[in-house]
């Protein structure tokens, strides 16, 4: 039996995929791990990202590494960063190279070599999602696709140039499926994801909002969890917020795809919301309910950002109190519009800026999970070592729990107190 080794990088629909991926060559009866690096395989898949310089980076830095420790083993780079940068990627020492259209049918070419690549399949093809019937690497939680491809165009990001600006979304019907088989497998926690959900449905009477409804009505009376992955500002509505919020089964948590507060620096991006929409859009949730968790994506250092620009994002963070944020240094990528603007920022100022971001970052989701103290919620355990039990509330805080739980099983705790590695709590 061959043993293959698939590492994923990026985001959760690429682990969704490579759970897909897994299964399938399973079928073809290989004996499939994940995400150890390339140790004791005889092939090595890797599922890339080409989001930042420093991912793309790492996946050239892993391919000469499992080069030079066993120039025999078949190095095999699928996705996105193989979907735009065939010839780093080729030079890096891979021997087969797939995108985003062909590593959904790795059963046709994982005993090929060389480069199968079509760049714009979303044109040619009228292409559906592939949809794992397990949890990516026996995860406690199933990612679940429903949308793939972007019409935003922000001038940053490259990944349109690797999954395409034409729109497709999973049936209701299927969904519904998935989530059926799911649940029979016992996960009680199910992610959706996608590229920009915020265009599922897109030119169809159905959407996510009406989705999300559904959900609700067919299984809120199930022991299950359901979260979304991420969404652009923009769509959120009180109506959106509403539903989530009066729901049983799904978290009071979105995560925002905001990159930036200053409306300058976001027009430059190409994004559709303004400083004041923001404001707005914050005001109106914490209205609705003062402890619901939103988490964000930031970029600091963008092309044109000037101190003003910065302390509004500080400003930003000091009035409100995030779960979490993950923040990123600007990053120029290939062919995007930001890469061509002049007023980029030096590395150094940069650097300063992350650093001082941090800082502020660190204060927002300190004074956040300390507002949750003493609070009720709804825990499902996902690990356990020692003496501790570990997992996630409704909130999408992390818990750490004293004593033996079980997994995959809901407990009603009260949060107690907080650490680094989340807040700690006890079973009620």
């Amino acid at each position: 039996m061959k043993k293959i080794d698939i590492i994923t990088y990026g985001c959760k629909l690429n682990q969704a995929e490579s759970e897909y991926i897994g299964e399938k060559l399973q079928q073809l009866n290989f004996f499939v791990e994940y995400d150890k690096k390339g140790k004791n395989s005889d092939y090595v898949l890797i599922n890339s990202c080409t989001v930042t310089k420093e991912a793309e980076r790492k996946i050239k830095q892993l391919i000469r590494s499992i080069k030079r420790e066993n120039k025999n083993k078949k190095v095999v780079v699928v996705g996105c960063y193989s979907h735009t940068s065939v010839d780093e990627i080729r030079k890096a020492g891979a021997d087969l190279i797939l995108g985003n259209l062909e590593k959904k049918y790795i059963e046709k070419y994982i005993d090929k070599n060389g480069v199968f690549v079509e760049k714009a399949y979303w044109n040619k093809n009228d292409e559906k999602l592939f949809i794992p019937t397990k949890p990516y690497n026996s995860y406690s939680r199933y990612f679940l696709p429903i949308e793939e491809g972007c019409m935003e165009f922000c001038a940053y990001c490259r990944i349109i140039f690797a999954r395409g600006n034409k729109i497709r979304s999973v049936e209701k019907k299927e969904i519904f499926e998935s989530i059926k088989n799911i649940y029979s497998q016992g996960i009680k926690e199910v992610v959706f994801t996608g590229i920009n959900l915020s265009y599922f449905g897109y030119r169809t009477s159905y959407n996510l909002k009406k989705l999300i409804f559904d959900i609700n009505n067919e299984f809120e009376s199930k022991e299950i969890r359901f979260r979304i992955s991420s969404l652009y500002p923009d769509f959120i509505d009180k109506e959106f917020i509403e539903l989530l919020n009066n729901s049983s089964i799904f978290e009071k948590h979105i995560h925002l795809s905001l990159q930036h507060v200053s409306t300058t620096i976001l027009k430059t991006m190409g994004r559709k919301y303004t400083e004041e929409y923001l404001y707005k859009l914050f005001d109106m949730i914490y209205t609705i309910n003062p402890d619901f968790s939103i988490s964000a994506d930031l970029i600091v250092g963008f092309p044109g950002e000037t101190e003003n620009d910065f302390e509004k994002l500080i400003t930003f963070l000091n009035k409100y109190n995030f779960s979490r944020i993950h923040a990123f240094r600007y990053s120029s990528r290939p062919n995007t519009k930001a890469a061509r603007m002049k007023n980029q920022i030096p590395g150094n100022i940069k650097k300063n800026r992350m650093k001082e971001l941090q800082k502020y970052i660190s204060q927002s989701t300190n004074k956040y999970i300390k507002h949750l103290t003493g609070k009720r919620v709804k825990v499902l355990i996902e690990k356990v070592e020692g003496n501790k039990s570990f997992g996630y509330d409704e909130y999408y805080i992390y818990h750490k729990i004293n004593g033996i739980l079980n997994n995959n099983v809901f407990y009603n705790v009260m949060i107690e107190n907080f650490d680094s590695t989340g807040v700690i709590s006890r079973v009620l």
